[in-house]
């Protein structure tokens, strides 16, 4: 019995929708992307909710589309919100262009323009604070938690500290690998930094653990199961939170020991391109922030010399 040759579809018909193409061209953007993976999702869902939104083919999406849905956006988002989608929008169709050839409708479009920031730096008394408080952890995760403030007050990032093995560490600097929009690569640690993590490897070697390049530099005390024990974003974020709570510092978060590497660097007097570079910002305006802080820190200093007082303290 034979059965009915199958239709074949007309050659001009497409066996993949056009929301099935779009998907895939996202995936393969992405796939050109060094991203995190917190800043890899935020990508795939900015850029798949503006194609959902327009409904359109690639070639058939116009400025007036972009401008349409940053309308959109306005209405109920914050500028800084709005910016991080138009810039998901830009960087996606600058690759298509270049990719496959489409037009760009992202070329015209301005972003809102942002007030500066301030640096959410750390005082010194702050920072003293939080050095007592280490002091007051657990003894079970103390040491620990000493070397990871270390790699943390040296300007990485929470994700970068969790994503850290053994043969990220030289003994002198930190290879930072995995890193959010591509800002790899290597910070030096002072010798108390050091010190603290010199110490914690040395208590596990004394456990017998065996060293190998691609284990955790930190470890979890309370591993998921059927996980590598590393001590992850999470639990980085928690500790901090609570290491402020214990010193008396209100809102403190990892980022705030990046905020106050990078400021320190430049109240040192450092070239803001050798601090840059150490902090790994892409963004000369997000660094600003610190030069800003620094400038008027020294032009504080210098009015105090000028006028023959000591500077206060609070």
């Amino acid at each position: 019995m034979s059965g009915s040759p199958a239709k074949k579809a007309p050659r001009h018909q497409s066996l993949t929708s056009p929301t099935d193409l779009q998907n895939v061209r996202v995936e393969e953007f992405l796939a050109t992307k060094a991203l995190s993976p917190n800043s890899q999702k935020a990508y795939r869902r900015e850029l798949l909710t503006f194609l959902a939104i327009v409904n359109k083919p690639f070639a058939r999406i116009q400025s007036r589309h972009i401008v349409q849905y940053k309308v959109q956006l306005t209405e109920k988002l914050a500028p800084s919100s709005v910016n991080r989608a138009l810039s998901a929008l830009s960087s996606f169709f600058d690759w298509l262009e270049e990719a496959y050839g489409n037009p760009n409708p992202t070329l015209t479009i301005r972003q809102n323009k942002l007030p500066l920031p301030p640096a959410r730096d750390l005082s010194d008394a702050e920072l003293e604070a939080l050095f007592e408080a280490l002091e007051n952890r657990p003894n079970l995760t103390k040491v620990r938690d000493k070397a990871v403030f270390a790699a943390l007050r040296h300007g990485l990032r929470a994700g970068e500290v969790a994503s850290l093995n053994l043969g990220d560490y030289d003994g002198i600097r930190l290879h930072i690998r995995v890193a959010k929009d591509d800002s790899s690569g290597h910070v030096p640690l002072d010798a108390p930094g050091r010190d603290a993590i010199n110490t914690y490897l040395q208590q596990r070697r004394e456990t017998g653990e065996s060293f190998n390049p691609t284990s955790p530099l930190f470890l979890s005390h309370s591993p998921v199961p059927n996980t590598p024990p590393r001590f992850g974003y999470q639990g980085i974020y928690y500790f901090i939170k609570e290491l402020g709570e214990m010193a008396g510092v209100a809102n403190l978060t990892p980022h705030r020991l990046r905020h106050t590497f990078a400021t320190q660097l430049l109240l040192t007097g450092m070239e803001p391109l050798h601090a840059r570079t150490l902090t790994r910002h892409k963004s000369e305006v997000s660094f600003k922030r610190y030069a800003k802080r620094a400038l008027e820190a020294a032009a504080e200093r210098a009015f105090y010399r000028a006028i023959g007082e000591e500077p206060p303290t609070l």
